[in-house]
């Protein structure tokens, strides 16, 4: 299973060619699994309990709680790059098997972090980060790992030392200014994006997008058919055909859309800023009012229920992407992090992000402004600059 799936993915084979490259007979395989897809979540959970059995067994002679999350985020590494097959199969792969093997992953995502948040239970010295922060250094580490998976040509080996350097800077001692602190006055209604995709008459692609948009959010993408959003949209066939080759097609194209007016939507909140530390800040804050006030939009973007597989994993890990380079470009030459450690910032906000929409929180995301600020900033400006930074931009907002 592993081999099948880094080699060409799990949908673009059948139990026959399985039980071949196992040299096994198709009664064989049946006597131990009803289909495929019992056999890809046998061969996660083996995966998942080896690597968080590993992790585990890295950490647990020490003491101090940096030399336990360094420790366990190298350990973590390292078994990418000693099976980086076996990473596809559980990082990347998982969204194109089953509910239950995205299940399986949401499982292992929340025992991480637990032990992560348990690292820092076990010393009096350590922080107590918020849920957020323990959730955004699981997911980072995870969509870092699955962007390097998914580059062509990429070494998908990562630099442990560096992802550990990075998650350090998240969790800095001066997280507790941040407790507690919600965000300040909101953005003004005319500085929210405009609500993206309305109709426009005559435009027959924007009707279509417009329409694939309002099935997915309240219905989920399983249920899309070319002949469902045609009739929504009210276009022919010939005409969804001149624009796109089918529904995932279609589906892709409508979230690279609305991904791209968002951005634009939240540009002017970092370009009139005084700095980049404050521009950041707004571009975050600009983006969670938006988002809040998008419900539908924040459902499509961030959750795995409306995944058609793995090319929307890809999507995400190239917005990722985007949004990180545009983070590092506008930062100052001598502040400016790394390349990964931008990525794993933006990776955890995502996840963070995701958190609060799949718990049906969308309306609390304006009030996690500040916690995904600091962890944008801190890479570059370290934990207590950017702790101090996030909190004299909310006590600002406040006081005007």
């Amino acid at each position: 299973m592993v081999e099948l799936v880094a080699e060409c993915g799990y949908d673009t084979f059948a139990v026959t060619t399985l039980a071949s490259r196992a040299r096994v007979s198709k009664r064989d395989f049946y006597k131990h699994f009803t289909g495929k897809e019992e056999c890809f979540v046998a061969s996660y959970d083996s995966i998942a309990g080896r690597s968080v059995r590993g992790i585990r067994a890295a950490t647990e002679d020490q003491a101090e709680w940096r030399e336990r999350l360094r420790l366990g985020i190298l350990a973590f590494a390292g078994q990418i790059a000693d099976n980086p097959g076996a990473a596809q199969l559980t990082l990347v792969e998982v969204f194109s098997a089953s509910a239950a093997a995205v299940e399986r992953m949401l499982c292992t995502n929340r025992l991480l972090e637990a032990m992560v948040a348990q690292n820092f239970a076990l010393a009096e010295e350590a922080p107590n980060p918020p849920l957020l922060i323990v959730k955004g250094v699981v997911a980072g580490c995870a969509w870092v790992t699955r962007g390097r998976l998914l580059s062509d040509g990429r070494d998908p080996a990562l630099d442990g030392s560096e992802l550990a350097e990075w998650a350090l800077r998240l969790c800095d001692e001066d997280l507790t200014r941040l407790h507690g602190l919600a965000a300040a006055a909101p953005c003004r209604p005319t500085d929210v994006p405009a609500a993206p995709l309305a109709k426009a008459p005559g435009d027959e692609r924007r009707l279509i997008l417009a329409a694939t948009a309002k099935l997915a959010s309240s219905e989920g993408y399983a249920t899309l058919t070319a002949p469902r959003v045609r009739a929504a949209a009210g276009v022919s066939k010939r005409s969804f055909d001149r624009h796109f080759e089918g529904m995932p097609d279609c589906f892709l194209s409508m979230l690279g859309t609305l991904s791209g007016r968002i951005l634009a939507g939240a540009e002017p909140f970092f370009r009139t800023a005084d700095d980049w530390a404050s521009g950041v800040q707004r571009m975050v804050a600009g983006l969670c009012q938006h988002l809040a006030q998008d419900p539908a939009f924040a459902s499509l973007a961030f959750l795995e229920t409306f995944s058609p597989g793995v090319e929307v994993v890809k999507w995400r890990c190239e917005m990722i992407a985007r949004l990180a380079s545009t983070l590092r470009r506008e930062c100052p030459p001598a502040k400016r992090p790394t390349t990964l450690a931008a990525e794993a910032s933006i990776g955890a906000m995502w996840g963070a992000i995701h958190h609060l929409v799949a718990t049906g929180h969308s309306a609390q995301l304006p009030a996690a402004a500040p916690l995904l600020s600091y962890i944008a900033l801190a890479p570059a400006l370290g934990g207590p600059a950017a702790a101090e930074a996030v909190a004299a931009q909310a006590h600002s907002r406040r006081d005007r």
